[in-house]
């Protein structure tokens, strides 16, 4: 890895929905500038773009309450790390069954493709509710070149 890269990133977002957009620009420059390989970037983006809108859409549901949603990634060798971590009520979105995506659309329960999503672009992914904030975590492993 080329010592001008930063490895970490970390930002934290208070404003909800309108600030995202934002957000995830920045986690593409920062990805775009990692060694990691275009389509573990990606998935990473994705995976990104669902925990965080999974929180801000969820995670004030019972208080009416934007929560503050922290975003972490790391880079090491051969394997990228993120945790979204938010101060939204207790909700582990890893407990719900995965939606039945033979069924038509209409005949779906509305919810859970974005988890399922993560969970297959992922190699891991992992929740846990520690010091009053939901966090979840996931990685992907890739090869260097």
């Amino acid at each position: 890895m080329a010592s001008s890269f930063a490895k970490s990133f970390e930002r934290t977002l208070a404003s909800g929905r309108p600030g995202l957009a934002a957000l995830l620009d920045e986690v593409e420059r920062f990805l775009d500038a990692a060694p990691v390989p275009a389509a573990v970037a990606q998935s990473m983006m994705i995976a990104c773009d669902e925990a965080i809108s999974n929180a801000i859409d969820h995670g004030g549901a019972e208080s009416g309450v934007t929560p503050t949603v922290d975003l972490r990634l790391i880079i090491g060798e051969g394997r990228i790390e993120g945790e979204v971590a938010d101060s939204g009520g207790a909700f582990d979105p890893l407990a719900r069954e995965d939606p039945d995506t033979t069924l038509a659309l209409e005949d779906r329960a509305i919810g859970g493709l974005g988890v399922l999503l993560i969970r297959k672009l992922m190699d891991r992914v992992s929740y846990a509710r520690e010091e009053g904030r939901n966090r979840l975590r996931f990685s992907k492993t890739f090869s260097i070149e």
